[in-house]
């Protein structure tokens, strides 16, 4: 039985862009969680887009994944401790190309709206890191989500976070959830309360014995960030719905 995906596999059909998720918006293309990249998810008739979500020091939920500013933006420090006016005096696009040096680090509000119009499903991961304040990250996502143009339905929760998954759960129980995993524990059952729709984990730590084990629990199995859609082939056979990449493209244009 073939436990890991076989790096020579060749798939030779496009993949329905149902099946696809753009990460980040779509990275490979325009800078990662801005709307420019976010724009581009619906541009090649994906319907999921993947960003992440913090909050400033003042509390203002923004779409952003690293805790520092220096990778993604032409700031310095800790994301937490950035105000949103300071924050979004920020070039967030120039480090990807000079064509989107007029990017900002977007709010949750800005995405949503966007979300809105493009007509998307959002995959939301609650950020985390060691100081985060999960009640007050998932809070403030909660109140953006009330008055958002967003249908809750449209929303699906992930997090690596446990206690972020808990406190969504218990204190907001009608959105939809999904757990990220880098590698599915033996033991995953455990915590089968904490997922209502699916698993998300690693492609290249997914085997076919974990992969039917979470489809036959009645979840949908979703895997990031393969950019290469030849190196997944297998994975499809394997029961995988949806490949969570930053470059959906490839996946659209195999010939």
């Amino acid at each position: 039985m073939k436990t890991e995906p076989e790096k020579s596999v060749l798939s030779s059909t496009p993949v329905s862009p149902q099946k696809l998720c753009g990460h980040r918006g779509v990275a490979a293309q325009a800078p990662e969680n801005t709307l420019a990249s976010i724009a581009r998810v619906r541009e090649l008739g994906l319907s999921w887009v993947e960003v992440d979500v913090q909050l400033t020091q003042d509390g203002i939920p923004v779409v952003f994944h690293d805790q520092t500013l220096s990778r993604c933006t032409n700031g310095k420090g800790v994301l937490k401790d950035t105000a949103l006016v300071d924050l979004q005096q920020l070039d967030a696009g120039s480090h990807f190309s000079a064509d989107f040096a007029q990017q900002r680090v977007p709010t949750l509000a800005a995405v949503l709206a966007q979300v809105h119009h493009d007509e998307l499903h959002l995959n939301l991961e609650i950020k985390t890191y060691a100081d985060t304040d999960i009640a007050a990250l998932c809070d403030a996502v909660f109140d953006c989500l009330s008055t958002s143009p967003v249908n809750e339905r449209q929303v699906l929760i992930s997090s690596f976070s446990l206690d972020a998954l808990r406190y969504c759960r218990d204190q907001k129980p009608s959105l939809a959830r999904a757990i990220l995993w880098e590698t599915i524990p033996d033991n995953w059952h455990e915590f089968r309360d904490l997922a209502t729709l699916s698993i998300h984990c690693n492609y290249r730590h997914l085997t076919q014995e974990k992969a039917k084990s979470v489809k036959d629990s009645g979840l949908a199995l979703k895997c990031y960030t393969p950019n290469d859609p030849h190196t997944v082939a297998p994975l499809w056979e394997w029961g995988v719905d949806m490949m969570i990449t930053d470059a959906p493209e490839r996946y659209l244009s195999i010939s």
